[in-house]
């Protein structure tokens, strides 16, 4: 079953641009969770369904078995046959998560999504800690990218660490009005190369304006919110949205829903998601 997202246009496409994806942090402020430890149990999560630990809001999400313990998968297959067909999921979801008010979700549903997306329903905003995953890449054609989605903003921006198997690289990813950006990749030069056949632990680190991206222990790259974006191709102006005057997701400090984020036709497996408060 799929769940069209919440915001898209990467790279020339054009999806849904949802400026109310996180309304809910504001309409359910009196039922806000803080961050606190956590460690996402899967042992009850019943196999072939969607997990009830996370809300698929993009996506096709789905508990599988993997040896000993369960996974949850997100499955790229049906995102490639029906991502051009219109649905009312995303509405489903949005209206059972953050009530009826959400008018712009609703009047841009109609669009097809690019970025795969869960969110942990147990913490509500997550401010500075660790949030760590562990992935392993099952197959995609356009891509085969695993993340975690943290920072998501009361408009809808949101910000997201993955490692993309296609490119052998981890990146740092913002969104905001309705376009997905490279905030930072990892050193182009060093090749991350995992064993596809094994479990790989992907960990985010926030320290206030300090994010650090880790892969199997080894840094990958780090970042520091509110720096001034360098220059852009051919030493252009940077983007006016990657300067975090005009891009609150781009600010300190880290505050929002947390969950994870894949994209277009990946299947990669996922467990082990733990979140530790600072």
């Amino acid at each position: 079953m799929r769940r069209p997202g919440f915001g898209i246009r990467d790279s020339g496409f054009v999806g849904i641009r949802d400026s109310g994806f996180a309304m809910a942090v504001v309409v359910a402020a009196a039922a806000t969770i803080a961050a606190a430890d956590v460690k996402v149990d899967l042992s009850k999560e019943q196999v072939g369904r969607p997990p009830a630990t996370f809300e698929p809001m993009v996506g096709t999400w789905v508990v599988v078995q993997d040896g000993a313990d369960k996974a949850i998968m997100v499955d790229g297959r049906p995102w490639v046959a029906s991502k051009d067909n219109p649905t009312k999921l995303l509405i489903e979801s949005a209206r059972k998560l953050y009530g009826t008010g959400n008018e712009e979700l609703m009047d841009n549903a109609k669009q097809f999504a690019y970025f795969p997306v869960a969110v942990l329903r147990s913490v509500d905003n997550f401010t500075n800690g660790t949030i760590s995953v562990k992935f392993k890449t099952i197959s995609g054609e356009a891509d085969r990218a695993s993340g975690i989605l943290f920072n998501v903003k009361p408009n809808g921006d949101w910000l997201a660490v993955r490692y993309n198997d296609t490119e052998n690289n981890v990146a740092l990813w913002e969104f905001h009005n309705g376009i997905r950006r490279n905030v930072r990749f990892s050193d182009r030069a060093h090749k991350f190369t995992p064993d596809r056949a094994t479990w790989h632990e992907l960990k985010l680190t926030i320290d206030g304006a300090d994010l650090k991206t880790f892969l199997d222990g080894e840094l990958a790259l780090a970042y520091t919110l509110g720096s001034a974006p360098g220059p852009g191709r051919n030493n252009a102006a940077p983007n006016p949205d990657l300067i975090p005057a005009n891009n609150a997701v781009l600010r300190p400090p880290v505050q929002g829903k947390i969950g994870l984020w894949a994209k277009t036709d990946t299947t990669s497996y996922f467990k082990d998601y733990a979140v530790t408060s600072k």
